[in-house]
């Protein structure tokens, strides 16, 4: 009897360790198609950002043709910008810096390349302060900033960034003096390609590592 309980005991452990095992492979198959899956859509985002270059680039060429309305419509541009959630400012080591994820936009929320000056600055925020007026940051008056860099057409796409979180251009701007606990963030961006200003601005939280 004992002998029977024992062989059905150790029948039970085998059954349920083939089971477990069986499902942490299936988990780890599942992860491992997400994964796949996730590295093509960052690869799609890539070169999707790539071919508007491009398009861009050949249709500033052909100056000497007139274009149909209907390649007009579709150029791609700039109808906003927008800084991310994922925008911060750490110090770490006595140095602070801060990380700019800004994201321009056409008029159907969707990222676009950008072509033109970007102006990016961190100023310490203290209510009611407002945001820069767009042509004081392009002049850099009136504004006391702790941290600013400008960035031309090639700067803008050599910054360009894609992942998880979507296509963006990332900017690290190092700062002048330790940030408080809220800063406030400034994009200026003025369209080559059109010829408009846009401005952003964001309230973030400071950390410390």
């Amino acid at each position: 009897m004992k002998h029977a309980v024992t062989i059905a005991l150790l029948s039970a452990f085998t059954l349920t360790g083939c089971n477990s095992g069986k499902r942490i492979a299936k988990a780890n198959n599942n992860l491992r198609i997400e994964r796949e899956q996730l590295k093509e859509q960052v690869t799609a985002l890539e070169n999707e950002n790539a071919e508007l270059h491009v398009k861009i680039a050949e249709l500033m060429q052909s100056t000497d043709s007139e274009l149909s309305e209907d390649v007009l419509a579709a150029m791609p541009r700039v109808a906003s910008i927008e800084l991310t959630r994922y925008c911060s400012i750490w110090t770490e080591g006595g140095a602070s810096e801060a990380r700019f994820f800004v994201v321009p936009k056409d008029g159907m929320g969707r990222f676009v390349p950008a072509v033109g000056k970007l102006v990016v600055s961190v100023s310490e925020y203290e209510k009611p302060n407002k945001p820069p007026e767009p042509d004081d940051l392009a002049r850099n008056e009136h504004v006391p900033t702790i941290g600013m860099q400008t960035l031309n057409a090639l700067e803008i796409r050599d910054s360009f960034v894609s992942g998880l979180s979507g296509s963006s251009y990332m900017i690290q701007v190092p700062l002048t003096s330790t940030p408080p606990e809220q800063v406030m963030l400034v994009a200026y961006f003025e369209d080559a390609l059109t010829g408009k200003f846009h401005s952003v601005s964001r309230i973030i939280d400071s950390y410390t590592d």
